[in-house]
């Protein structure tokens, strides 16, 4: 048996029995525990596939904020889950059963796991794989492998030959470093590393500026639902007065956490991370000040008509930069219209841009649910 089979074998065992604890623990508590262990398997699940901004995500957002904001929704439920009389439900178990077997059913057709001669393996992935995994050469624009690299034997199948047709269309680009470099037009992921990030944020940049959306009209939905109106200042809650090292030592954690939330957000178009992941960490960070120090110290940082208006801000980052693109003379989401002098660099910066859009709103709308959560919890105590 070898490594990599062995350890999918130990993390499917772990998951499975995890997945089974869930269903079966009544604690609501303890679900949340291993709600968060199921996260973070998970997360090495997509580590061991090689999808690192997949297992950064489910870390931080599955394993981290998740479970502060279900314990935070447990306060106002009861510890353990309601009995039932009757722990088989038929119909629901036959609907079970059908939806899955539909589903395997659909499976029939799709390409083997791995098959080098699936469709999604001779279009844009195999240029991905040529141009930015691993490729790294410390120069704007398209990313190539470094003098005398080697590709393993697995990855040669994947990287496309060169094609005499690639750049009929292509218009010269220049550099700083001299010279100029040919891409085609459609060529969004040429100019960073990550090809995640190129693919998130430009090559399918519509659909994350509108998932930004979707986080923000969450917020502004909670805040419609739950928040009270009131003219006096909102209430302190408790407060850990006489944890001295828990205080000195959020104190101590507290800026490391928010300079690794700015690095992971800026640092997205070259490694692993970007806005969703940074602005889960930057909120982490204000929320763990909250339940230290209380609610009022965190609002003497920043107060909630702030954080309200900073979830709009981000999307309207986000927005905005694709009307810049706009009025520059490009499409919308184009970033290259940025600096046209040198498109890759353009590319860059907008990439880098949206992504503090998008951590911007996710940042304020997880503050904005825990305010939320914590806010009822003291009325209801009151």
């Amino acid at each position: 048996m070898s490594e990599v089979l062995l350890v999918d074998s130990v993390l499917l065992l772990l998951v499975t029995v995890c997945a089974v604890a869930i269903i079966e623990v009544r604690s609501l508590y303890a679900v949340a525990m291993l709600t968060s262990v199921y996260s973070l398997l998970m997360a090495l699940v997509w580590t061991n596939m090689h999808s690192m901004d997949v297992a950064f995500t489910e870390a931080a957002v599955g394993g981290g904020i998740s479970t502060i904001l279900l314990i935070g929704t447990l306060v106002h439920t009861r510890r353990d889950e309601k009995p039932a009389k009757k722990r088989l439900h038929v119909p629901a178990l036959l609907v079970t059963i059908l939806t899955g077997a539909a589903l395997i059913y659909g499976t029939f057709d799709m390409p083997r796991f791995g098959d080098p001669n699936a469709t999604i393996h001779h279009y844009r992935v195999p240029e991905m794989m040529a141009q930015n995994v691993g490729f790294v050469s410390q120069r704007a624009g398209k990313q190539t492998p470094p003098e005398g690299f080697v590709p393993p034997p697995r990855m040669v199948p994947t990287i496309p030959k060169a094609d005499p047709h690639h750049g009929e269309h292509a218009e010269a680009e220049h550099h700083e470093e001299g010279g100029h470099h040919k891409h085609p037009a459609d060529d969004f992921n040429g100019h960073v590393p990550n090809s995640v990030t190129s693919l998130l944020a430009a090559y399918r940049g519509y659909d994350t500026m509108f998932e930004t959306t979707v986080i923000f009209t969450a917020g502004i939905s909670l805040i419609l639902l739950l928040r009270r109106r009131r003219d006096d200042e909102p209430q302190a809650g408790e407060t850990l007065r006489g944890q001295v090292i828990l205080r000195v030592m959020t104190k101590m954690f507290i800026p490391f956490i928010l300079v690794f939330g700015f690095y992971v957000i800026t640092h997205g178009e070259i490694g692993p991370g970007g806005g969703f992941q940074g602005g889960v960490i930057l909120a982490t960070a204000f929320i763990l000040y909250a339940l230290i120090y209380g609610r009022n110290a965190l609002f003497r940082i920043i107060q909630p008509k702030v954080l309200d208006v900073l979830a709009a801000v981000g999307v309207l980052l986000y927005a905005g930069v694709g009307v810049a693109c706009l009025l520059l003379g490009g499409k919308f989401l184009d970033y290259s219209a940025l600096n046209t002098a040198s498109p890759g660099d353009g590319e860059a910066l907008g990439m880098t841009l949206v992504e503090y859009g998008v951590g911007i709103t996710v940042c304020t709308v997880m503050i904005i649910i825990f305010n939320q959560l914590a806010e009822q919890a003291e009325a209801k105590a009151s």
